[in-house]
């Protein structure tokens, strides 16, 4: 009965897998050790505004040593209630080549959110099995959608300011950027114009604004603030005017004085027509 009982444990055991917590459904593979591992190991996943971070870990061959490389495809949902408004599938993304077997996969959305809307992000991991997709496992995360972007430049001098904006979130920007002009803590102008209609998929855009005069050489901060239902971002820049340098005209050269040449010339010229007269 003992013996019994020993093997039963030793099996139980080695059928459990090596992670707690880590689930790919029902699919496993035999080490060479002889102990069970799940395929592939879901070490996190997040989503938001902008998309779908899925961080994946293949099973080990030999503990700490080398990580089985797996094909797989993930399937990429993203629903509103019960309602499917977006889906698209990466294909062929290698798992297990670098050196701590673990593989980031992200996926940007391409549909725009509504600000304050609960959404949740499915991602459906397929495995590769004698070149056939097999279903292995889904992974589920929720967020609520957000107006989210960032400054990524700004650019002043003597005339007026530019900011560069770059959307971080498939909500549409709504909102405005202020202009604050400063000069040894004091502010001399507030200038304020309409953000551009951004989302995350959009290339960067920048806006222009006009001082009232132009500045006088110095130093001065440039504030910016991008501001929607509430203050989005902040960005400050330090610029220098200088002073303008007048180039003076080059002087325009005197026309040049008749030469000996030309003298010499008239005075023949004069004693020819004395010559006639004579011979008249």
């Amino acid at each position: 009965m003992k013996k019994i009982a020993g093997v039963l444990l030793l099996l139980m055991i080695t059928s459990i897998p090596s992670t707690p917590g880590a689930y790919s459904g029902n699919s496993t593979t035999l080490a060479d050790n002889n102990t069970y591992f799940t395929r592939i190991y879901v070490d996190g996943a997040s989503a938001d505004s902008r998309g779908y971070k899925l961080l994946l870990r293949s099973s080990e061959r030999h503990a700490g040593i080398h990580f089985q490389p797996y094909i797989i495809n993930v399937n990429f949902i993203l629903m509103d209630g019960d309602k499917v408004v977006y889906s698209d599938t990466k294909r062929q993304i290698p798992v297990g080549e670098s050196a701590g077997g673990s593989t980031e996969i992200s996926h940007s959305w391409q549909i725009a959110l509504e600000e304050g809307k609960n959404y949740t992000a499915r991602a459906e991991v397929y495995l590769y099995d004698k070149g056939k997709a097999e279903y292995l496992t889904t992974v589920t995360a929720d967020f609520t959608a957000i107006v989210d972007a960032a400054i990524a430049d700004i650019y002043g001098d003597s005339i007026g300011a530019s900011a560069t904006v770059r959307g971080e979130s498939m909500v549409p920007l709504d909102a405005k950027i202020i202009f604050t002009l400063k000069q040894d803590g004091r502010v001399l102008e507030i200038r304020e114009t309409k953000a551009p209609f951004i989302m995350s998929n959009d290339k960067e855009k920048t806006v222009d604004v006009l001082w009232n005069k132009s500045l006088q050489p110095g130093t001065y901060i440039i504030s910016s603030e991008l501001q929607g239902k509430e203050v989005i971002t902040r960005y400050d820049k330090a610029i220098t005017v200088e002073k303008t340098r007048i180039t003076e005209p080059a002087a325009t050269p005197a026309p040049a004085a008749p030469g000996f040449p030309v003298y010499a010339a008239l005075a023949v010229l004069l004693a020819v027509i004395l010559v006639r007269r004579d011979k008249r």
